[in-house]
């Protein structure tokens, strides 16, 4: 009651509460879970986004957006400039530990692989399978295999499946191999930057580190003598100047060491592939001594060589779930994918499309700050459920929705 003995008003409902307890309800009603990220995703363990990344004085001096400096061209033109950028992006995502969403998003994902006693998972599994066995001769043959970086024997994905346009590689350390599928690549997998080589993908070394001048963002030649000595000098004033800055390249806000690196990323099939000289800080082909470059897409990219074993093995997903889907639920979780690069939005659509056509109930779950709608004019407007938030603060807010209810076999709240 208040002072003048009328009934006190109630809180008018957070609308951020609101929606991620409808996605927390979506997420525990489906069967299948599809994880779909992008750069924003990444932002929350202390990575750079797309408008921030190459925000640095060394790139403003030379006139250099993100787009500019992110293309093949400068390992040939300026192999400085080229491993400058892409050695310190290796570097910081190396250095920099994954934030506790991927622990949210794994617990979600052991709860649909043993929903039901994991029978809908297994299933999945099994026509993934036979529609890779029935298409052995693709994933035999020598075209496939050059551009296979590793084996993959841990079975295909079931009930849940992760596609994600972030190259940093941190799925890996919690997530198997089979149940990532990285649309651009990702900056453990190298290749040759010659297009007349017929060499394929590779993995970086475990051990390897770049060294990169971060006040100039060049990286030298040569890891050994006074240059070395001098950039090593300049990256720790450079550190210790720029403290208050937004994330960028060179400047990672995240906290804590990178314990479980690349754990689920099996062993490389080329061993020759990657080749360092002693005392070289620019990585070559093994196979033709050109210069190595990242297998990621880049802007004005026409070289561009993509792990075809990893991609056939979604396309085979994707068919199979839209196959049984039929009286099943998914939900999609989508998860800071912006415009800039809107491949992750365009597939979470596509999927929400054709899951309906074949009967299926579905939730597309999108967590962006500034885009979180679907455009009018698209089917997924009706199955979407909007949350303008940072990616890691909706995740928590939806477990804890998630996980304040008993869930029974069938993952209804």
């Amino acid at each position: 009651m208040t002072s003048t003995g009328q009934p006190a008003l109630a809180d008018p409902p957070d609308p951020f509460k609101q929606q991620c307890k409808k996605a927390a309800e979506a997420l525990a009603k489906s069967d299948i879970l599809l994880v779909v990220t992008g750069a924003g995703f990444s932002a929350d363990s202390g990575l750079a986004v797309y408008g921030d990344l190459a925000k640095v004085k060394a790139y403003k001096e030379r006139n250099l957006e993100y787009c500019d400096v992110c293309q093949p061209q400068w390992v040939e033109s300026n192999p400085e400039l080229f491993y400058g950028f892409w050695g310190q992006c290796f570097n910081d995502y190396r250095k920099t530990k994954p934030h506790k969403g991927y622990d949210i998003i794994a617990r979600w994902r052991d709860d649909k692989k043993k929903a039901g006693g994991g029978e809908l998972d297994r299933n999945i599994q099994a026509c993934v399978k036979k529609k890779m066995e029935e298409q052995r001769s693709f994933f035999v043959s020598e075209e496939t295999r050059v551009n296979t970086p590793y084996d993959v024997e841990d079975g295909p994905a079931g009930a849940f499946h992760v596609f994600t346009s972030n190259c940093d590689a941190h799925f890996y350390d919690q997530f198997k191999a089979s149940e990532i599928h990285d649309c651009h690549g990702n900056i453990e997998l190298w290749q040759c930057s010659s297009r007349s080589c017929d060499s394929g993908i590779w993995r970086a070394p475990i051990q390897h580190e770049f060294l990169v001048d971060t006040r100039t963002m060049l990286a030298p030649q040569s890891t050994n003598g006074d240059e070395a000595d001098l950039v090593e000098e300049d990256e720790t004033l450079g550190r210790k100047s720029d403290e208050s800055s937004v994330p960028h390249i060179g400047q990672t806000k995240g906290i804590g060491k990178r314990e479980d690196l690349l754990q689920n990323m099996p062993p490389p099939t080329d061993e020759i592939g990657w080749r360092q000289d002693e005392g070289s800080n620019w990585p070559k082909c093994g196979h033709c001594d050109s210069l190595a470059r990242p297998a990621i897409f880049m802007f004005g990219d026409f070289g561009w060589k993509y792990d075809v074993s990893q991609s056939k093995r979604w396309d085979l997903w994707i068919e199979t779930v839209i196959e049984l889907c039929e009286d099943l639920e998914v939900c999609i979780m989508e998860i800071g994918c912006g415009l800039n690069v809107p491949t992750c939005r365009n597939t979470s659509e596509q999927m929400v499309e054709d899951l309906i056509m074949r009967g299926a109930g579905v939730k597309l779950v999108r967590i962006n700050p500034d885009f979180p709608s679907a455009p009018e004019y698209s089917v997924a407007a009706e199955h979407i459920i909007s949350i303008k938030s940072r990616g890691l603060r909706a995740m928590e807010e939806i477990n804890e929705f998630y996980c304040s209810r008993d869930i029974n076999e069938s993952d209804q709240l």
